[in-house]
This record gives structure tokens, C-alpha cells and sequence, in this order.
């Protein structure tokens, strides 16, 4: 259930309600929430089953901290990537997914013993002399890169931040960005958000809106503009050059990605198939 305020206005963001809950120290996610009150920006905090910051216009947040991030490569208990899955999940119910990596500007890659160090303590000595103390992470620096850079390729956008502080204020950016506050002479934005959930395939309307937006560019609110106007997948399909026109929200060079996926013959000897 969605709450209202006394105005009747939506929330313009939702945070899930593990972010909130047995933190016993500040997050970028508790900081943010004390923006968003200061501002008294209408927020809610629920069970999100995709994102753990959900904004206006389709922006979806997923947080790590470099811990979090580095024990989720390697899968849950029952074998599952739990990170990919995330991703997964992440860029099929938004348009805008986006994960936030609490600390990652403070890490330290050391090649030489197949590790990387999250600071845990500074205190300065003298002028310009520190005291670190490090946390020592087991997992090599070329698959923390390399991880980063598998999910940017999925279409995720990946935001680093030195700390809690300056992930509040990535968030709030985020927030700003979200409703076109940004730049000058954007259209106006969405001012609320909408939560999505992950694709469960129980249904024929469950499958139907997996397919349709397993197409490029197709978020999971094109694909239900898209089975409004023509009814059925395959009457949508059959007029798929016309989606440009038909459709708001969707251009002539989505279309034209659509087509090459459509039209081009299929090679096998030219897939490459990922291994997980």
C-alpha cells in the first residue's frame, strides 16, 4: 500500500525497509533519508522486491557496501550468483537501474598479494602524514574490476562513493537528476515513483511482458504501453516499425535496434555464449 501525505501527495521515493532497519551505523541510505526529511520530500519506507532506492521516472538504486559487493560475487548457498541475480532482476523492472558502491573510491588494489583494502580508521599524525588502518578483502583486483565492468555491460550504471557522506549526496543527485532537476529546460519529470517487482513467469501476462521487454530499450512500462495498444505480442510484433509513432516514449532509434534484432539472420558459429 502506497501511503499519502496529508496533501494527498504520493511518495517521490521508496526505500526498502532493510536499509533502515539494525543499522548501527550511518549508510549513505540513513543520510539520505535525513535529507529527504529536511527537504520534507515525501518518502516511504516498504519490502522492495527489486532495489533498495527506488526514485522518480524509473531510476532504481541497488547499494553495496565494497563488502557487500565483493561476498555477493561469490553466490548464495544454493550456487546462484545473488549479485547478477540482482542485476538481473534490476534492469529487467527499470528503466534506469543504477547500484551505488558504499566505499569505492577508498579502495586499494594490491596485484601483489591478490587483495584489496577497505580502510577502516585515519587518523592524521602530523601535516599530511596518516595513520590507515585496512581491512584485507581476498579477491583478486582484476575480478573486482572485472565484475564492475560485466555489469555496466548488463546496462547498469555503476556509481562509486568514498563513504556514507558522499553517497547521500550521490543519491540526492540522483534524486535531482530523476525528476529533471538537473539541467535547464528539461521537460518536467514524473514527480513520484513508481516500485516495480521482479518478473515471476507464473502467468500468460507474466510471460507476455517478459518477452516483450527482453527487446532493446524496452522497459517493463513500454512493454505494458505497448500489449495496451495492440492487444497480443504477435500483433504488436507485426507492427513493430510502427511503435516510433504509435508509442510515447519510444524513438525512432529503438525501433531501428528492434529491427536488427528481428530481421538479422541468426549465426550460431557467431554466438558467444557467456558461462556462469
Amino acid at each position: 500500500m502506497v501511503q499519502i501525505d496529508l496533501f494527498g501527495n504520493p511518495p517521490e521515493v521508496f526505500i526498502d525497509i532493510h536499509e533502515v532497519t539494525n543499522k548501527r551505523k550511518e549508510t549513505s541510505v540513513t543520510l539520505f533519508i535525513k535529507e529527504l526529511e529536511r527537504r520534507k520530500i515525501p518518502y516511504q519506507v516498504k519490502k522492495l522486491e527489486v532495489a533498495d532506492i527506488v526514485l522518480p521516472n524509473d531510476y532504481a538504486v541497488e547499494r553495496k557496501t565494497v563488502k557487500d559487493f565483493c561476498h555477493s560475487l561469490f553466490g548464495s548457498a544454493d550456487g546462484r550468483p545473488r549479485l547478477f541475480e540482482q542485476v538481473t532482476n534490476l534492469v529487467k523492472a527499470y528503466e534506469h537501474p543504477i547500484l551505488l558502491i558504499e566505499g569505492g573510491l577508498s579502495v586499494r588494489l594490491d596485484p601483489t598479494t591478490k587483495s584489496i583494502f577497505v580502510p577502516i580508521n585515519r587518523k592524521l599524525l602530523r601535516p599530511r602524514i596518516w595513520s590507515v588502518i585496512e581491512e584485507q578483502i581476498r579477491i583478486n583486483p582484476n575480478q573486482y574490476l572485472g565484475a564492475i565492468r560485466s555489469i555496466e555491460e548488463r546496462g547498469v550504471r555503476v556509481i562509486q562513493s568514498f563513504g556514507p557522506e558522499d553517497g547521500a549526496k550521490l543519491l540526492f543527485d540522483l534524486y535531482l537528476e530523476s525528476k529533471g532537476l538537473m539541467s535547464e529546460g528539461e521537460k518536467k519529470k514524473r514527480s513520484y515513483a513508481i516500485v516495480r517487482q521482479k518478473p515471476r513467469l507464473k502467468s500468460i501476462k507474466d510471460k507476455q511482458l517478459f518477452f516483450m521487454a527482453g527487446l532493446p530499450k524496452i522497459s517493463t512500462i513500454n512493454a505494458v504501453k505497448i500489449l495496451k495498444k495492440y492487444g497480443t505480442p504477435y500483433n504488436a510484433i507485426m507492427k513493430f516499425q510502427r511503435w516510433s509513432v504509435d508509442i510515447d516514449g519510444i524513438g525512432e532509434k529503438i525501433v531501428e535496434e528492434i529491427k536488427k534484432v528481428l530481421l538479422s539472420e541468426w549465426k550460431e558459429e557467431e554466438e558467444n555464449f557467456e558461462k556462469k
